[in-house]
């Protein structure tokens, strides 16, 4: 279990959060969009913003219910036990899935772009030995860590789709419908999971320093990534239109490589790569933690270091089981960025409808 010593502040808490979602956008998140909505993928994410908010929100009131309980706690206030330790093992395994497709998905852009003659097994080895190291730390580290990267990450990213700029063709965002508002706002409601990361923050409610830390942190968050989705996915639209933009396998990558001014300042892909793996890195360190913490919560286990290397085996094997990249995009990636939201948001709304039908918590529990 993580330490009650263990605490951070407002500042770290955003970098926590926001790192862990802005990541996607570094990887086939842009593409994928732009495949299932076409030229409006840019104005969708936009609306999984909205929607994200709205869960949160409702989360956010599910922990007021409950002051000084984090998540876990509250599922077996709510649910009883057993029902409550199920729910908590199933988001366990889903964390646990999310890491191992995460490190398979950088696996397979670092083959692509970069390092096409090295083994899998030493890209993924050396990725996982990382993550477990800053596991190992405790989730104050990783905050600590994520708040270091924080502007450097962010910092590239602008610095790239600034420099970009004078490939744009703001014709390639029309139509600007795309596939019609219907679907959009369907795919965009579903697209919510994107940020499902800011459900994490109610695992270590006290270690952010109570319930009203945590909507203002997490709300900072989900505004902070939806503007750098949003900006980043109608920039690859502006640069590669629709038709090229749903190929590319990272739609940021590829605008890295478009620039160039002169012979003394071109190929700054190497800033993409430098982002991308500290971003890679800390994304799949937060989903490894919390995948152990869930499970020692389960089981009533008060040492989580002790699962580190088990766990690091089953993200191996886990990143190892798709046969090929196709295969990650089109299951793995879909169930995490589609549907990942009936892991993530869904069950702490529905906990939340139990809890005031059977008037668990509330005003009577504050006193």
């Amino acid at each position: 279990m993580a330490s009650k010593s263990e605490k951070f502040g407002t500042y770290e808490t955003v970098a926590l959060v926001t790192m862990a979602m802005v990541a996607k956008i570094l990887y086939t998140s842009t593409s994928a969009m732009i495949k299932t909505v076409g030229t409006s993928a840019w104005y969708m994410t936009i609306i999984s913003c909205i929607i994200s908010i709205i869960f949160f929100i409702l989360i956010y009131k599910l922990m007021m219910r409950f002051p000084g309980k984090d998540i876990f706690e509250i599922y077996e206030a709510v649910l009883g036990k057993f029902l409550g330790k199920f729910v908590t093992i199933i988001f366990s395994m889903y964390l646990m899935f999310y890491c191992s497709s995460s490190i398979r998905e950088f696996l397979e852009m670092i083959k692509s772009y970069s390092l096409p003659y090295t083994p899998p097994s030493v890209i993924i080895g050396t990725f996982i030995l990382v993550s477990a190291l800053l596991c190992y730390k405790g989730i104050e580290n990783i905050a600590r860590f994520s708040y270091l990267i924080f502007y450097p990450v962010l910092l590239g990213i602008c610095l790239i789709l600034v420099l970009a700029i004078p490939y744009y063709k703001f014709n390639y965002i029309k139509p600007y419908l795309g596939y019609g508002f219907e679907k959009t706002a369907f795919i965009g409601f579903l697209r919510s999971s994107a940020y499902q990361e800011v459900t994490l923050l109610c695992f270590v409610v006290r270690s952010i320093h109570g319930v009203k830390n945590l909507k203002k942190t997490g709300l900072i968050a989900i505004v902070l990534s939806g503007v750098i989705f949003a900006v980043t996915a109608l920039c690859c639209i502006m640069d590669f239109g629709y038709g090229t933009g749903q190929e590319n396998i990272s739609g940021v990558y590829q605008l890295s490589r478009m620039i160039y001014y002169n012979r003394y300042f071109q190929r700054i892909e190497a800033i993409f790569l430098f982002i991308w793996v500290l971003a890679a890195v800390q994304n799949a360190a937060l989903s490894l933690y919390f995948s152990i913490i869930a499970y020692c919560k389960s089981f009533n286990i008060k040492g989580y270091r002790n699962l580190i290397l088990p766990f690091c085996f089953f993200g191996f094997m886990g990143a190892l089981i798709p046969s090929n990249f196709p295969q990650v995009t089109d299951i793995n990636m879909i169930i995490i960025r589609q549907y990942g939201l009936f892991f993530s948001f869904v069950p702490p709304v529905i906990v939340l409808v139990i809890s005031m039908l059977l008037k668990k918590g509330g005003e009577k529990n504050n006193v």
